[in-house]
């Protein structure tokens, strides 16, 4: 058996889309589909419910939580909600999934050894698949938009009381890490933790330089990206029993002292990552 969350966060565009893909791509042995709707201002939640009731998907539940903080997100399901399936698969909000992926990816990852942890869903589609997919068998990489986690890693995760910082910006790199490291986070991979399926994955729209909202995703993902480089310098630097359960005196270190923090940077992404920066810091009151 196996259990299905998704993370959500202003996707009232996509939402529909991406519940209808889950339930025509999971089979009988789904226990449960959680929809974490985290910090969202939109209809993201109305059209949950509504495409919930249209399907008749009696295994879905639509969680809303007031943060909007997908590490926050993420360790509500991981240490409040997750049961006992013997996988648990999380994915994002806007993609779709190929056909029957959530039961072959389960029967994969369950036949593989105990020290084999987690399995990466493929990108079916964009414009670097071959780079992303190269990520995944050769360095035991996976992403967001869709990776199982075994029951075991689940409650490893438990018991070392192991929470994503809230305010992290490179989520799928730490949670890569955490796999690969079994939670300890030293430089080198652990041998046979990561598998994966050809042809079984995800996919979804390439962006568009034509479109404004495109033109906005790609400009604030390539901010989270090179904002979440500089926070992770900080964390390897320390060990992580100690991380802080949220960054936000990081992030009001890394402002005071930006120019040496963001040496490196081109002029482009350092305004980029100087806006976010901001952003996030005037949203939480500290600027």
């Amino acid at each position: 058996m196996y259990n299905i969350v998704m993370f959500a966060y202003n996707e009232e565009k996509n939402i529909a889309l991406s519940v209808k893909s889950v339930f025509e791509s999971a089979d009988d042995n789904l226990k449960h589909f959680f929809l974490i709707a985290n910090g969202c201002t939109d209809k993201t939640v109305d059209v949950a419910l509504s495409v919930k009731d249209e399907l008749n998907f009696t295994k879905m539940s639509v969680v809303n939580l007031e943060i909007g903080d997908k590490c926050n997100a993420w360790n509500h399901y991981v240490h409040e909600l997750a049961t006992s399936e013997d996988v648990h698969f999380f994915v994002d909000a806007d993609v779709k999934f190929s056909p029957n992926c959530f039961g072959a990816m389960h029967d994969k990852l369950s036949e593989c050894s105990s020290e084999t942890v987690a399995i990466a869903g493929l990108p079916l589609s964009g414009r670097n698949i071959e780079f992303y997919r190269s990520l995944v068998r050769d360095r035991s990489c996976f992403f967001g938009n869709l990776y199982g986690l075994r029951n075991n890693f689940i409650t490893r995760v438990r018991e070392d009381s192991f929470f994503l910082p809230k305010g992290l910006n490179w989520i799928d790199s730490f949670l890569t890490k955490a796999v690969n490291t079994d939670l300890q986070f030293f430089n080198y991979n652990l041998e046979n933790r990561v598998t994966y399926l050809d042809g079984v994955g995800y996919v979804f729209d390439s962006l568009s330089p034509l479109k404004r909202d495109d033109i906005k995703l790609y400009v604030n993902r390539i901010a989270r990206y090179e904002l979440g480089k500089i926070q992770e310098k900080h964390l390897d630097a320390i060990d992580v029993k100690q991380w802080p359960r949220d960054l936000m005196n990081l992030n009001v270190k890394i402002w005071r002292n930006f120019d040496e923090e963001s040496n490196g940077l081109s002029f482009i992404k350092r305004r980029l990552v100087k806006w976010r920066l901001k952003k996030l810091l005037v949203k939480s009151n500290l600027l």
